[in-house]
């Protein structure tokens, strides 16, 4: 697996990688707009995969207005032990983006969008994703963050969604199969 360098003093982060997923149909542009979504384009190489984990390279472009963007390159390894998923995010220059590009096994593109969904008192962080030369689409709800400990349902979200948590070829670098 390739390493993120541990005696680096770059900033590290370790995260939590077990939202909910589903599929569902395209999401109504207006609908995005009147939540308040982030948006980005989120490039994906895999440089190493096998059941347990993964390690990647993400470019996000954020398009911050006419003629500007902003873009965060990072060094991803994704480990998952006992069903626990967890990510360890490291930024990295663009010289060492194009060097690890030289490594790529698998390529993604998608237009991820970010927003929050409030039910019953509950709010949640969630990730609209549309993959390019797609039709499929995903979204992935994470936990509460008002510390009320209570569950999404998807029975009550706008649109109509399919639960895929537990089928794991939507995880990781495995999602390239339903990309038509």
């Amino acid at each position: 697996m390739t390493e993120i360098p541990k005696n680096n003093p770059e900033k590290k982060e370790v995260v939590d990688d077990n939202d909910r997923k589903f599929t569902l149909e395209t999401i109504d542009p207006q609908f995005l707009a009147e939540n308040k979504t982030k948006s980005y384009t989120l490039i994906t190489d895999w440089l190493e995969t096998n059941d347990a984990d993964e390690t990647k390279i993400v470019r996000k472009i954020f398009h911050e207005g006419k003629d500007e963007e902003k873009v965060q390159t990072l060094l991803i390894a994704k480990i998952t032990v006992g069903g626990n998923r967890t990510a360890e995010k490291k930024e990295i220059s663009d010289d060492e983006y194009n060097e690890y590009l030289k490594q790529t096994k698998i390529h993604i593109e998608k237009t991820r969008y970010e927003f929050d969904i409030d039910q019953d008192g509950a709010r949640f962080n969630a990730k609209y994703d549309e993959f390019s030369d797609s039709n499929l689409r995903v979204l992935e709800v994470g936990p509460d963050t008002l510390g009320e400990n209570k569950q999404f349902k998807p029975e009550d979200f706008k649109y109509s969604l399919h639960e895929v948590s537990d089928d794991i070829s939507f995880t990781g670098f495995r999602v390239a199969r339903h990309i038509n």
